[in-house]
């Protein structure tokens, strides 16, 4: 933690830090609709982003119709369940993502197949809900920043993959953001800030 630009102070482990994630990954997301490329057009790009990555990096643009991205926080203990419907042309493609959250902590055995088993049979037995055969991703977003965050989480992401199916796949917190840039001896990463001091605070600064 020591070497990290999140979360630099003196606790011993995450505490609740990955509500503040929770928290904040919501907010960011619900913001990647179309009405706020109008209202706030930095953060929506930065948004629409972060959005494409979690969508197995789905490329959106501003041309791209964004109708609604819905997020449900702690849903059966998921961290975030989120559902995005999108139109392309005269087709509306719907999708579902489930995101867990870790800041510096390990995962705890089978925790990413028994949330990923409950998310799906969801989608596969609620035959009322918008989305039932929607497209899903499923991520698992770290702030650990060392290039090996697949020898800290690999054993439990392969068990979520079985029979081709799609499993969990990692991403480091700047995954999510456009555009690094590194100057000098230490990571300083430099982006143009949004509209947002909320958004600006939590991605785009040192904490």
């Amino acid at each position: 933690m020591e070497e990290s630009l999140l979360m630099k102070d003196n606790s011993e482990g995450d505490g609740k830090a990955e509500i503040v994630m929770d928290y904040i990954m919501s907010y960011s997301l619900r913001h990647a609709v179309d009405k706020y490329l109008i209202e706030k057009p930095m953060l929506c790009r930065y948004c629409r982003y972060m959005l494409g990555v979690l969508l197995d990096d789905f490329s959106i643009t501003d041309t791209t119709k964004i109708e609604s991205v819905k997020v449900w926080k702690e849903w059966q203990y998921l961290d975030l369940c989120v559902e995005v419907v999108i139109k392309v042309g005269e087709a509306t493609q719907t999708y579902a993502i489930l995101i867990e959250n870790k800041y510096y902590s390990k995962l705890r055995e089978n925790q990413l197949v028994d949330y990923k088993k409950k998310f799906d049979e969801y989608y596969d037995n609620n035959k009322e809900v918008y989305v039932p055969k929607a497209n899903r991703s499923y991520k698992l977003v770290t702030c650990h920043e060392q290039e090996n965050i697949e020898e800290i989480y690999g054993i439990e992401i392969e068990k979520t993959k079985s029979e081709g199916k799609k499993g969990f796949k990692a991403l480091q917190f700047y995954d999510l953001l456009p555009e690094k840039f590194q100057h000098g001896d230490e990571k300083n990463y430099i982006y143009e800030e949004t509209e947002s001091d909320i958004f600006n605070e939590f991605w785009l600064r040192q904490w």
